[in-house]
């Protein structure tokens, strides 16, 4: 039986001569800013319904996305990556799927028929992977350079409509710059 002495990325870094500093959400010191927000669902919202919740920077590490919502009865949303829609940077400023930067970056067809426990759903999808939570979020969607400005998460609401709705839909981000 082998015994590793296995370091992170991070402390290699800090132990090369001359020593590496990492960047703040990269391995280094950051401060952890929080943001939430909530929306309340409306009966019969459609297939394509899009809830924003909050706007963060592009060059956000997004650490932990939390989503909990009250029972809708029906209903699949996507968590996802959409432009800002300040209408800055010449980008879309409608929050149509198909102008979506990526719908279900972080989570895909959560099931908010019954009510839905706080959880933390950073990569629920498999596609945010840890390696990506140290990537800015421009980066971490595909994006070949950052377009600046800020980024909105949004719920889309996919596969299956929202019925009774009128439940309350909270996200809280976490993110370092």
């Amino acid at each position: 039986m082998a015994i590793s002495h296995l370091k992170s990325a991070g402390i290699t870094s800090l132990d090369t001569v001359p020593v590496s500093i990492n960047s703040a959400g990269e391995g280094g010191n950051g401060i952890l800013r929080h943001i939430a927000g909530s929306v309340t669902a409306v009966a019969a919202d459609s297939i394509d319904t899009t809830y924003q919740f909050v706007r963060i920077p592009a060059n956000a590490k997004v650490k932990h996305l939390y989503f909990e919502s009250a029972a809708q009865t029906a209903g699949k949303v996507d968590l996802g990556v959409y432009f800002a829609t300040d209408g800055n940077l010449q980008k879309p400023t409608s929050l149509l799927a198909a102008n979506a930067v990526d719908q279900d970056f972080f989570a895909t067809a959560i099931d908010c028929a019954s009510a839905v426990a706080r959880a933390d759903q950073v990569n629920e999808s498999g596609t945010n992977t840890a390696a990506k939570r140290n990537q800015p979020l421009w980066q971490a969607v595909g994006l070949t350079q950052d377009p600046g400005g800020y980024f909105d998460i949004v719920a889309t609401v996919v596969t299956t409509a929202i019925t009774t709705g009128t439940g309350i839909m909270t996200v809280e981000c976490e993110y370092v710059v």
